[in-house]
């Protein structure tokens, strides 16, 4: 059974690490991954922005940054948000999502980190997620990031199109871990 986890909790919770933690373990017993993760960019101990993590070829581009570091056409804001985004950044991370989403007739993960307040907006990474999750195959998993609040627009989201949800919060590695086992193959 095909199944999708979301691994949630506030800014700061460890989403991301968790995420690379289950990478690791997953590479370490020869799991197919893929997908994307969001790396968090400081500068002088201050939170700049957010670079993507190709999960497969380990390529690191700019996603994310405060809107005072950056400017040019490539730099969108969205909302009243204090960061601007990378329309090349975000048009290459949906091209990773959507390479991923093909590795899925096999038994994969993929990974998407993150689904946020674009996402909600069916901007950013949404045309990468819809195709990983409507391309979800028998024994693959998508692992999906989210802050709390942002849980029930996910699950809207995967409505009607998965039907094995599992929920976990961030930080909680060895509950996640146990939960990935039981969900996917792990020969």
């Amino acid at each position: 059974m095909s199944s999708v986890v979301l691994v949630f909790g506030p800014i700061g919770s460890g989403k991301t690490s968790t995420c690379i933690d289950l990478v690791e373990r997953l590479r370490s017993i020869k799991k197919n991954i893929g997908g994307i993760l969001s790396k968090r960019v400081i500068q002088g101990g201050e939170l700049m922005g957010y670079d993507c993590l190709d999960v497969s070829s380990g390529q690191v581009f700019p996603l994310v940054r405060l809107l005072s570091q950056v400017c040019g056409p490539d730099w969108f804001n969205f909302r009243d948000l204090k960061y601007a985004f990378s329309s090349s950044g975000f048009k290459q991370a949906n091209r990773i999502l959507m390479r991923s989403s093909k590795e899925l007739n096999t038994p994969s993960v993929v990974f998407i980190d993150e689904f946020g307040w674009l996402e909600c907006a069916g901007l950013g990474l949404y045309p990468g997620i819809v195709r990983v999750v409507e391309s979800l195959n028998n024994g693959s998993m998508v692992i999906i990031a989210c802050r709390t609040e942002l849980v029930g627009a996910v699950e809207e989201l995967l409505r009607g199109r998965v039907q094995n949800v599992l929920k976990c919060e961030a930080g909680d590695f060895e509950k996640l871990w146990k939960m990935i086992q039981g969900s996917i193959s792990m020969c």
